[in-house]
């Protein structure tokens, strides 16, 4: 009986780690298409400080999800050439427009400068191509379940992303970023 208990745990939370990495999609969604609903639910705060903390948390759970679900095992060497790579375009997104970019800015009525400078000189969503980067450089560790799940996720995003099939934000906040 202990043993079937743990079995069925572990398996719980097997698909709980991959309805985690699967969620974040979702609520993006809701984000991009209908911002004010986020921007009154946010208000007094900064609708893209609020999405960045969700963000973060979305992360940390994905995170220990992966904890819980990789396999310990030393991958083969260019997976942290994609690791870098993928990091490295992340790190660059964020250094060129910020979180107000990152995180829907345009959306929320927010000024995002628009940048042409590398890596946006030679690719079109060098974040989310970073994130699948990253998810390929793991993909030797954790089930393959949970990154076909994040690399369709962030095509998704990318799709969805390339134009806006809705209004932007029309209140405002208080504050401003």
């Amino acid at each position: 009986e202990k043993g079937i208990r743990e079995a069925m745990e572990r398996a719980v939370l097997w698909y709980l780690s991959l309805l985690v990495q699967a969620f974040p999609p979702t609520f993006y969604t809701v984000l991009w298409t209908y911002p004010d609903v986020w921007v009154r639910a946010c208000a007094p705060r900064d609708p893209v400080k609020a999405m960045g903390d969700v963000a973060h948390v979305f992360k940390a759970l994905q995170f220990f999800g992966f904890l819980y679900v990789a396999s310990w095992t030393i991958p083969p060497w260019y997976n942290f050439v994609l690791l870098g790579l993928g990091q490295y375009l992340n790190f660059k997104v964020y250094e060129l427009i910020g979180q107000t970019g990152v995180y829907y800015g345009v959306r929320f009525n927010k000024h995002v400068p628009w940048r042409t400078e590398f890596p946006y000189s030679m690719m079109r969503d060098p974040q989310y191509i970073g994130c699948m980067l990253t998810t390929l450089a793991i993909s030797s560790n954790v089930p393959y379940q949970h990154c076909v799940v994040l690399l369709v996720g962030y095509v998704y995003l990318m799709w969805l992303e390339s134009s806006e099939r809705t209004p932007r934000a029309t209140t405002t906040t208080t504050k401003s970023s």
